[in-house]
């Protein structure tokens, strides 16, 4: 391995490693102890500079492939339960039918107990469905989730929009706040990114308490938020927008025994029967620009 390889496999590990500890709840100093030796390993092997840390997309997948296994495992097991059953069902028809008299009794009664073990059996499978269905809908809620903020993220974002773009006939008013925090980077540069990440995770919260049940909030960039409104008149979507304006002003961060105050600026765009996922942030995007220009820490309507 040359020093360009080692470089570009180092430099790799390190983006990986570092979305890999986002998206942990707690910090595991055994599984990024256990990263870095398999980044040395990699380096003492020659040409060996793909490197993978295991990104949570990744971790994704195999969650869903051992839960696609287990859900295989116990159809397996059921189906084979069954086949028994009706074998026993079979034995106790031909211990019988051929006799001279037929026990009618017997039969009955090999009848309900191959019923209730089949009832069983299909008792136990739909547990198990239930179950699995459950950590499905788990892990798609992961999947879609900030890891950081806990809001929607852009790939759960691509899906609503896109969604919204396609629907056919009317399409009820659908509005969109694009929010970006003024001179973030000053805060960073002050205090530190872990008192960025405390301003992101506030703010985050204040935008999802201003808002309806069915209104949504995205991580949309990194120090911007969009907020999707349904069903939303020009007016109400000016009166949020505002709410939480006003909201930033009146609260203050403590962090470290630093205050730390935050403005917003805002751009609002209304869809359009024909937008794109493109043409509907774009507008949006515009009127944010305008409130930056302006003088931050206001709203415009495009």
């Amino acid at each position: 391995m040359n020093k360009p390889q080692a470089e570009e496999t180092i430099t790799t590990a390190f983006k990986q490693l570092l979305e890999k500890l986002q998206a942990q709840d707690e910090f595991n100093p055994n599984l990024v102890i256990s990263d870095l030796h398999q980044l040395a390993k990699s380096l003492q092997t020659d040409g060996s500079h793909q490197i993978n840390l295991h990104t949570p997309q990744q971790n994704l997948e195999d969650e869903y492939k051992a839960l696609a296994q287990e859900s295989l495992v116990s159809y397996a097991q059921t189906k084979e339960s069954v086949q028994r059953i009706n074998e026993e069902q079979k034995r106790a028809l031909e211990s019988n039918v051929n006799r001279d008299s037929i026990h009618i009794e017997q039969i009955m009664h090999s009848f309900s107990s191959v019923h209730e073990q089949i009832e069983e059996q299909m008792r136990e499978a739909n547990e198990t469905i239930k179950a699995l269905h459950q950590q499905i809908s788990i892990l798609e809620k992961s999947s879609n989730l900030d890891p950081l903020t806990r809001t929607y993220n852009r790939s759960a974002l691509d899906h609503y929009l896109k969604a919204l773009c396609h629907m056919e006939g009317r399409v009820p008013d659908s509005r969109i706040l694009l929010i970006d925090i003024d001179d973030f980077k000053h805060v960073n540069d002050t205090y530190g990114h872990l008192a960025g990440d405390r301003v992101l995770i506030f703010l985050a919260k204040l935008i999802s308490s201003s808002l309806r049940d069915g209104d949504k909030v995205f991580r949309f960039g990194g120090e911007e938020f969009l907020v999707l409104l349904n069903r939303s008149s020009e007016k109400a979507c000016a009166s949020v927008a505002r709410r939480i304006l006003e909201g930033v002003r009146a609260n203050k961060l403590l962090y470290k025994e630093h205050q730390i105050r935050i403005t917003l600026s805002i751009g609002t765009a209304t869809f359009v029967q024909g937008d794109t996922f493109e043409t509907f942030i774009e507008r949006a995007d515009k009127a944010l620009y305008e409130a930056k220009n302006n003088g931050k820490d206001q709203v415009i309507v495009g």
